[in-house]
């Protein structure tokens, strides 16, 4: 019954807050329209940010749910994975448009509320399962990018832009359709080769003379100029031959 009268009320909350607006929306109508009594509301939910908040965590679990099936079939590339992760966020903002449309006009939740500590858990946990999927992919050399804030942001942050656009009404095709391209690009982006971050050697200051000599080689004339010169990075030596390698 607690949990039924719960959900009640997040199916209520959710509904509010996309027609009225956060801040328009009241907990006297959200409690209205989920038909529950004021102290079984206030027995779940003290205030409307912790039920906002309660709402955002619903939202996040439930897209992460599909993250963590695919990571149980332990896909066997790294193509694969960033495919159904692009494939999966895709769909799941289809099929539960409303909760996505909420997420994104929430955008994030005060850092020091329970809400806040309970998705930052959420994600610790689901980071730390993907970094040890990842881990053979980077000891062998596959997966250039390590970090998990810039694999997120390569991965999933052209998704976002798109779903976004879709539920604005600004695409006339499904966010889905877009899957390919995007798992394309993101796949180049983690196993492209490593930027040269050597540092670069310092241009050396130097003076050039300039003689004007006469017809007998005698110096008539000398001009000194101030120049600064750059220092030509070494060729790459050509890779041996087979007779050179024994």
């Amino acid at each position: 019954m607690a949990t039924d009268t719960r959900r009640c009320i997040l199916e209520a909350a959710l509904v509010c807050f996309l027609e009225d607006g956060y801040e328009q929306a009241t907990v006297s109508r959200i409690r209205e329209r989920s038909g529950v009594s004021n102290g079984a509301f206030f027995h779940h939910f003290p205030s409307k940010e912790a039920l906002a908040d309660g709402l955002y965590v619903e939202a996040i679990a439930s897209f992460q749910l599909g993250l963590w099936e695919m990571l149980r079939r332990r896909p066997r590339s790294l193509r694969t994975a960033v495919r159904g992760t692009i494939a999966h966020q895709l769909s799941w903002v289809e099929l539960n448009s409303d909760f996505a449309r909420f997420v994104y006009m929430r955008g994030h939740l005060d850092w020091d509320s329970q809400g806040a500590a309970e998705v930052s858990a959420l994600n610790a946990e689901l980071s730390a399962a993907f970094r040890a999927w990842m881990a053979p992919f980077v000891e062998r050399g596959e997966l250039r990018v390590s970090s998990m804030l810039l694999i997120s942001a390569i991965v999933n942050g052209p998704a976002h832009a798109l779903a976004r656009r879709w539920l604005a009404g600004q695409l006339e095709k499904p966010p889905t359709a877009y899957v390919e391209p995007l798992a394309d690009a993101a796949w180049a982006a983690l196993r492209g080769e490593p930027l040269d971050v050597r540092p670069q050697p310092a241009p050396v200051n130097g003076r050039i003379t300039i003689e004007l000599l006469d017809e007998d080689g005698t110096v008539t004339a000398r001009g000194k100029h101030p120049l600064q010169l750059e220092n030509e990075p070494k060729a790459a030596s050509p890779p041996p031959t087979a007779k050179e390698r024994g």
